[in-house]
């Protein structure tokens, strides 16, 4: 009787180890990307927009991952893009520089597409964007 149990053991156990080791060969998904800075201010009250022109900073984008649960800075595999480029431009490598034109904020996203959805559900593919804010301070008169 206690090798029969025995045996029931040792295959739960093989059962358990099999069904741990296929549920960790899912492909590592992107599931957030963060900017850093998350916000960045270019000037001040005492400087005219145009005299802030070419200032700048390098942002980072950190992509958050599930299987295993990792960060990674994947700065040059997003497309960034300032939703105000008289305020602030970001070059393909993530460099942010105050414009000199307009004062006020500016939203900076960095995106990416996958290759498979949240829950890996078929599909085309997600997108994943981060954001932060770019803002070049007005002058008072």
């Amino acid at each position: 009787m206690s090798l029969s149990w025995s045996k029931c053991f040792v295959l739960i156990v093989i059962a358990a180890s099999l069904s741990v080791l296929l549920s960790c060969g899912h492909a590592q998904q992107l599931v957030g990307i963060t900017i850093e800075p998350s916000e960045e201010d270019f000037g001040d009250t005492h400087t005219q927009v145009f005299q802030d022109a070419g200032l700048n900073v390098q942002l980072r984008a950190l992509g958050t991952y599930i299987h295993p649960p990792v960060t990674k800075d994947i700065t040059n595999d997003v497309t960034w893009v300032s939703n105000s480029p008289g305020i602030a431009t970001v070059s393909d490598t993530g460099l942010l520089t105050a414009a000199g034109i307009d004062c006020g904020g500016a939203l900076v996203s960095a995106t990416l597409k996958t290759n498979h959805s949240a829950g890996n559900i078929s599909s085309s593919g997600s997108i994943i964007t981060g954001t932060m804010t770019a803002n070049v301070v007005c002058p008072t008169p």
